[in-house]
């Protein structure tokens, strides 16, 4: 979850697009655009997330113990690969807060965050801007759909670790949102993102590489 609330894409795009709605549109009508932006993109990380869920169990459907055998140590694989990513990747080289994405992508989502004028817009843009990390999602999503499997006899701990896992991403969207209605600008926030850009990259380092060091350790303990 703490992986999910540091990554800055999707908030990225979103305060740009709050940017452009509250600079053309009243307070009111730019509120509801920006909901429906967290809408799209609350959908297709639920759609996501449950998607992981199904493949994950029809796979080790045969496996009620999948954390221990070679899927640990692949999983461990790609953790330690992304906390490298996150640290040394995640943003461009310079003083800004660019992000890895391909400069054509961060073009076009810019134009679309300037283009939107309905509801339908918005939710196309937060669904969309929600799929351009999947490569440090994704993962994520299998390995907590893993653990989940492994709480089904705790029914409601699990169906409530899976809603709190699917309602994380919009944590920093909300908080994007209670900025521009608190009169903080695009300025401000860009101001943020690059003041504390060593400390993101820092944390999801140390976020990704953790869960690698649990996965060993509970390998371990089952062994």
């Amino acid at each position: 979850m703490l992986v999910m609330i540091f990554l800055q894409l999707l908030p990225g795009v979103f305060a740009v697009f709050c940017h452009y709605a509250y600079g053309k549109y009243s307070k009111k009508r730019a509120s509801d655009l920006g909901l429906f932006f967290i809408l799209g993109a609350e959908t297709i990380a639920a759609c996501l997330f449950l998607s992981c869920y199904y493949i994950t169990y029809v796979l080790f459907i045969g496996n009620a113990r999948p954390e221990t055998g070679i899927f640990a140590w692949i999983a461990v694989g790609v953790l330690v690969v992304l906390a490298a990513v996150s640290f040394f990747f995640y943003y461009r080289k310079g003083s800004g807060s660019r992000l890895f994405i391909p400069r054509h992508i961060a073009k076009a989502l810019d134009e679309n965050a300037k283009k939107v004028k309905t509801r339908s817009d918005a939710f196309t843009l937060g669904a969309l801007a929600g799929t351009y990390e999947l490569a440090f999602t994704l993962p994520l999503y299998i390995v907590t759909a893993v653990e989940i499997m492994e709480m089904n006899t705790e029914y409601f701990s699990s169906n409530l670790l899976t809603v709190l896992y699917i309602l994380t991403p919009t944590v920093p969207l909300f908080v994007v949102r209670w900025m521009f209605q608190t009169h903080h600008n695009l300025a401000d926030i860009m101001r943020a993102r690059v003041k504390d850009k060593n400390f993101t990259r820092l944390m999801l380092a140390i976020c990704y590489i953790t869960i690698a060091i649990l996965i060993i350790y509970h390998r371990i303990n089952l062994s």
